[in-house]
């Protein structure tokens, strides 16, 4: 698609100045930034339990540092993008559209995601910066070892709706959705939360 490309992991960032710093580096490296995707909050979301054993510690520890996490990575992204312009796109799971037993926290965490998406999108705007979220199946967000403790069923669950668009993989069509949010051609999209899963769930 034309893109160079920095991979930089998330889970050891602890505030808004080191996320900046490693984006500056990737500026650096790739001489301009043109966007920011955020494809990962950490391993502690995509492990199930029963939201009547959560206690205040296991909260903080799923819900509120994933979200301070995205925000120091906003915050970060707007200190890159802001003079400008650019975008930022979130990749969140389908599950919290629907609603998923056993994964109350990843749910809080993506409508979190979600509620700043919007904030910024209104927020960023008059900056040229656009700010959306994509959302994937839960399963490509999670490792491969995190899907085979699990055997798959979390995220393939009975009564899955049968999807519109029948695909071997979901994981090849995330990339040019992603891609076209990056580009200029899709300058008048911001705020949104745009579903890329065949058609399985269909929710605004």
């Amino acid at each position: 698609m034309g893109a160079s490309v920095a991979t930089l992991g998330a889970d050891t960032w602890k505030g808004r100045d080191e996320v900046r710093a490693v984006l500056d580096a990737a500026r650096r490296r790739l001489s301009a930034l043109d966007g920011v995707v955020i494809a990962s909050v950490g391993a502690e979301c995509s492990v199930p339990g029963k939201l009547v054993d959560l206690d205040s510690d296991s909260w903080a520890a799923r819900v509120e540092r994933p979200l301070h996490r995205t925000l120091a990575c906003f915050q970060a992204a707007f200190g890159c993008l802001g003079a400008t312009g650019g975008s930022v796109v979130v990749l969140v799971p389908t599950l919290s559209l629907t609603g998923t037993a056993g994964f109350v926290p990843w749910a809080a965490v993506t409508e979190g995601q979600r509620a700043l998406v919007k904030a910024a999108a209104r927020a960023w705007g008059k900056n040229a910066v656009t700010v959306n979220c994509v959302a994937v199946p839960a399963a490509l967000l999670v490792t491969a070892p995190a899907r085979r403790r699990e055997g798959g069923g979390p995220f393939d669950r009975p009564g899955l709706p049968v999807a519109a668009l029948e695909r071997p993989s979901m994981r090849a069509e995330v990339a040019p959705v992603v891609h076209g949010l990056l580009s200029a051609s899709w300058r008048s999209v911001t705020g949104a939360t745009v579903a890329v899963d065949g058609g399985a769930w269909m929710t605004p």
